[in-house]
């Protein structure tokens, strides 16, 4: 169940369901974030995220939170222009990069990007994207439960798409798990603590996607099995774009000749 307090915002229990329907209306507002620090500009993966959102999803907002002022290059014009095909704005939203979570140093920008994702939702809701995260049909269905996250069988959570309303629960715990920050280690806080030491044991403060939110590892699929074609069943795909074997430099004229899974998504994406 949830209710709303005299604030007006929802307040979510443990008979609430994010097993099967969710809420009987949508809770989850039709915003997507990205996280951008360090950097004014987008390169071709970025602005493929950015034109699968406008077409498959069709959010009211798309934020870019950044510590930049402003942002320019090819790829950030042309999604500026193609915006306007589109009745969603693309807006740049001020942020600092944090430094430091409960007293302790940050190690890397992707860690800092990791917190900022659960400060963000905390405070917006919407709809968490990396930039190389591609989003293949429309999320509408997920905006009726409280957290939705991609959790594959046997592994631990992917944090590349995440869909919640602000007071879920989870954001609070994961948020408070970083008390036992471990900055040496990738992915420690990001993914193996709160599943571990959250989610199983309260499986059910989320709306988990096993497969169809394409947080697993998909290098081979993506960019060698020609005969891969369960992706056309994907709500999103990670593109894995700083793993070892994504390719390392991509553009709309070599899509066009890929003769792989990924270069039949992009043209789906560039042409649809």
């Amino acid at each position: 169940m949830f209710e709303k307090n005299e604030k007006n915002l929802i307040e979510f229990d443990e008979n609430f369901d994010n097993l099967h329907n969710g809420a009987s209306i949508k809770i989850v507002p039709n915003i997507v974030h990205y996280i951008i620090f360090n950097k004014n500009t987008i390169n071709f993966i970025g602005y493929l995220s950015l034109l699968s959102v406008l077409k498959f999803h069709q959010p009211n907002r798309i934020f870019i939170h950044t510590n930049m002022k402003h942002f320019e290059g090819y790829y950030w014009d042309k999604i500026m222009e193609t915006q306007k095909l589109f009745n969603t704005k693309i807006e740049l939203v001020s942020m600092m990069r944090p430094t430091h979570v409960y007293g302790q140093l940050l190690s890397s920008v992707y860690h800092a990007s990791d917190v900022s994702r659960i400060q963000i939702l905390r405070l917006w809701g919407g709809i968490y994207l990396d930039t190389d995260m591609l989003v293949l049909k429309s999320l509408e269905k997920f905006r009726y439960f409280e957290i939705t996250i991609g959790w594959p069988e046997k592994q631990y959570i992917g944090t590349q798409i995440i869909i919640c309303n602000k007071n879920a629960r989870f954001l609070k715990y994961w948020l408070e798990s970083y008390q036992n920050y471990k900055p040496s280690e990738w992915y420690y806080n990001a993914g193996q603590l709160p599943t571990e030491g959250i989610l199983e044991k309260y499986p059910d403060l989320v709306h988990r996607v096993k497969n169809y939110f394409g947080v697993h590892y998909l290098i081979h699929n993506l960019y060698t099995n020609e005969s891969w074609t369960e992706w056309k069943n994907y709500y999103a795909l990670h593109l894995l774009s700083r793993h070892t074997g994504a390719p390392t430099y991509l553009n709309q004229t070599i899509v066009d000749s890929m003769e792989t899974p990924f270069g039949e998504i992009a043209r789906k994406i560039l042409y649809t």
